[in-house]
């Protein structure tokens, strides 16, 4: 039982780092320092299902070796950092109930405009129409504000999903999104998507599995569209239509040691000038035990992107929160104290492509802390 709640742990955790920054990864909150307490309650009726709820407390001191994320003049500051979390479910043979909630804060001394405070929401529900169809919809919001600097913004997405079991272990999705992302002080970085993905996965054993994944979106911008002419960027009649198709395989094994593998392909096609790219991305995940009251965990992503525009002679700016997590790697080692406390540590590197397309800023932070259990 242990060692399965620790590979939970550590997968949970570490998609996080991966799949769960990706509105607000400028935030990145850390991993390490949790304070973890689960409550079940049990419905008045006995023969009811029950709520499943679980909170936890983050909290620790942060090194940030480039705190605006410049590529050009780096800033150094501590941090502290602080997350709440709190996440339920409940289920019956027929349907299931889930939900996560966490507010974040994030305050450095002398620099009050980098101070952040944000939250996430997400819910899923699902029921099981047949023995061969599963039907879900799944909601999400984020908001995330600056304490001292006009940059507020938030974003929605809802999608709607009918899973089929089929022969031989093998599960297809196909479901359909909309969402959109709006800044509090001006519309140029503000758009709504919807989209379509088909999915198909396969159980190989009870520790394994694969799946590929195709997705495409249609994003519209409330800003006009450019074109090129002569020596500079002229507006257009229209306003900015891109088309983002992904098309990503990954596979997961994970018992004692958890591992995960991804390969991603983006394709992204604009009626505006600079934003048609080609990207590939390979990820990884890894938790496991190298010994008894230790626990290792790491992340990392690897981009490669090309514009098919010429942007070395423009200043095209675009704040594509999508775009901010380029490259990194993060690694977490823990040490149990006791039942309830571990002492924590990270260190994380990032090569991310900056507001101006096809510039990178670097990174490097540094924590350690105190885990708490109750």
């Amino acid at each position: 039982m242990k060692t399965r709640l620790a590979t939970c742990i550590a997968i949970v955790g570490l998609a996080n780092v991966i799949h769960g920054q990706a509105i607000t990864a400028r935030l990145k909150p850390s991993l390490p320092i949790t304070m973890i307490w689960q409550q079940r309650y049990n419905d008045t009726d006995a023969g009811r299902p029950k709520w499943n709820l679980s909170h936890r407390f983050q909290g620790g001191w942060e090194y940030d070796s480039n705190i605006y994320e410049s590529s050009a003049r780096r800033t150094t500051s501590g941090s502290a950092r602080f997350l709440l979390n709190t996440r339920g479910d409940r289920r019956s043979p027929r349907w299931q109930i889930q939900h996560n909630y966490s507010a974040a804060l994030q305050t450095y001394p002398g620099y009050g405009n980098e101070n952040k405070l944000s939250h996430d929401l997400h819910g899923q529900a699902g029921v099981n129409m047949k023995s061969w169809l599963h039907i879900s919809a799944k909601g999400s919001a984020a908001l995330k504000f600056y304490l001292e600097n006009a940059a507020d913004y938030g974003a929605t997405s809802g999608s709607l999903m009918a899973s089929f079991f089929l022969p031989h272990n093998f599960v297809a999705d196909l479901s359909g999104e909309t969402g959109q992302l709006d800044y509090a002080a001006t519309d140029r970085y503000d758009f709504t998507f919807n989209g379509v993905e088909v999915a198909l996965r396969r159980r190989l054993s009870t520790n394994s599995s694969i799946e590929v994944t195709l997705n495409r979106r249609a994003l519209s911008y409330q800003r006009r569209a450019f074109e090129y002419a002569g020596r500079g960027l002229f507006p257009r009649s229209t306003t900015q239509r891109d088309a983002l198709t992904t098309v990503r395989a990954a596979m997961t094994y994970g018992r004692k040691i958890v591992m995960q593998m991804a390969l991603e392909a983006q394709l992204n096609r604009s009626n505006s000038f600079g934003y048609d790219f080609n990207r590939w991305r390979v990820s990884g995940l890894l938790g496991f035990r190298p010994a008894r009251r230790w626990m290792l965990r790491a992340a990392g992503l690897l981009q490669n992107k090309n514009y098919r525009d010429d942007l070395s002679r423009l200043n095209l700016r675009d704040l594509d929160t999508e775009r901010e997590q380029s490259n990194f790697l993060v690694v977490d080692l823990s040490r149990d104290l006791s039942a309830e406390i571990s002492l924590v540590s990270r260190i994380a590197f990032y090569d991310n492509e900056s507001t101006v397309p096809g510039i990178f800023y670097r990174k490097t932070l540094y924590f350690a802390g105190v885990e708490i259990r109750l």
